[in-house]
């Protein structure tokens, strides 16, 4: 086999755009819930609190499934695991249209759309990264901008049809989009590993040592399986790292639209603040995830850390619509680039052969800390009339993830026996 064909592109390129498109589409839909938290809680009267425990149980059934949906990736492809994602979205998307009591809330966008989700990133990204050894951080890097590029689009879209129809007809529209662009283009495109066009993964064998990676492997000398990896404490140390990350991501999704509109910003232009931290997030996820293949992932994820720590601070004086401009750009710069980094610190620490497992449990625990964003943030607000606090736990947990960057150990090789 080869590492690439003689002629024409590195079919993993094709698995990078794919991904990139499915992305787009899924987590495009599901970071506007932002936009439709105002609309639920206007017509059913419901709290903020109530309305984020919605996205909390979303988000803990999401990440909780994801070490599932990486197994079932890992043995059956993601051709299957992608199908999972359309069929459970448009059904979620298109119930939602037809809710009038919280519990359904619940069960529709906590249950049926999280078990939908669980079978988005870690799949994807899981696969693209097999697909690499050289290039694969701005592998996936790209394959992950479609997350960030799906927040631009879709956001926007969904106030637009909000103010254009009403809520209910926007999630349905909704509906109707992921299937029509989801189902095709992975049946068509996506293949989980490079055997299956007879290839081998781009770059493989031309990892050299430095001093960012030291005793780089080669994949067979190196996959750890899912028992293994969990007796590791790089794994615990990475896990907790993700795990504070997510309580400050997680909360900004959840209310910055309506913390935008609480302090006098224009509702369209909080719903594009929330879009750009998508939209900044491309350049972040491709960048920081192409430079960590030259100066090391540590450098870069703290990096990313402090950039978002430091605007979820500078989140608690802003007033001006500037400033929902400038937290966009700096925040989603350092939440994409950190994300770009998941998936490829876990295949240089534990190798890629049970990789959609390994990464998908580390998801899972961080489903703690994106159940606990959400609900800190609606629970702070109703108890005192203000985001304050909230900012700052969410500024003082992105912080915390900066400070355990600074232990992790440089990447090990699988100790072998003969």
């Amino acid at each position: 086999m080869a590492s690439k064909p003689k002629t024409g592109i590195f079919y993993g390129w094709v698995i990078v755009v794919a991904g990139f498109i499915i992305c787009l589409v899924a987590y495009g839909s599901m970071y506007s819930y932002g936009v439709f938290f105002g609309s639920l809680c206007e017509e059913f009267y419901w709290t903020r609190t109530a309305v984020s425990g919605a996205w909390s149980l979303f988000m803990a059934v999401h990440c909780g499934m994801s070490f599932v949906a990486g197994m079932v990736n890992d043995k059956y492809g993601p051709r299957r695991t992608m199908l999972l994602l359309a069929i459970f979205l448009g059904v979620g998307f298109a119930l939602m249209s037809r809710i009038n009591a919280l519990w359904q809330l619940y069960i529709v966008y906590g249950v049926i759309i999280g078990i939908g989700m669980s079978f988005g990133q870690v799949p994807i990204l899981s696969t693209a990264t097999r697909w690499f050894v050289e290039r694969r951080g701005m592998a996936v890097g790209i394959a992950s901008a479609g997350i960030g590029a799906g927040t631009i689009v879709m956001a926007p879209l969904a106030q637009f049809l909000i103010l254009r129809f009403d809520w209910r007809t926007a999630f349905l529209i909704i509906a109707g989009i992921v299937v029509i662009v989801v189902v095709p283009i992975s049946q068509l495109l996506l293949k989980s590993e490079p055997s299956e066009k007879g290839l081998l993964p781009y770059g493989y064998g031309k990892q050299t040592e430095n001093k960012n990676f030291r005793n780089p492997f080669p994949p067979e000398k190196g996959d750890y399986t899912l028992k293994e990896a969990l007796k590791k404490k790089e794994y615990w140390m990475i896990a907790v790292m993700w795990l504070f990350v997510a309580i400050a991501i997680q909360m900004v999704f959840n209310h910055i639209k309506i913390y935008a509109t609480d302090v006098g910003i224009a509702p369209m232009t909080a719903a594009v603040s929330l879009g750009l931290v998508g939209a900044i997030s491309i350049a972040g996820r491709i960048t920081i995830g192409s430079v960590s293949d030259k100066i090391g992932m540590r450098r870069c994820y703290l990096i990313a850390n402090f950039l978002m720590a430091a605007m979820m601070f500078c989140l608690l004086t802003a007033r001006q619509p500037w400033q929902f401009y400038l937290f966009p750009a700096l925040f989603g710069f350092g939440y994409g680039g950190g994300n770009a980094l998941y998936p490829t610190i876990t295949a240089r620490y534990f190798g890629t052969k049970h990789h959609g497992a390994i990464y998908g449990m580390t998801v899972a625990i961080c489903a703690v800390g994106t159940v606990i964003g959400p609900l800190v943030g609606g629970y702070i607000h109703d108890l005192t009339g203000s985001y304050n606090l909230a900012l700052i736990i969410g500024g003082a947990s992105a912080l915390t993830g900066f400070v355990l960057a600074f232990f992790l150990r440089a990447p090990f090789a699988k100790a072998t026996s003969n």
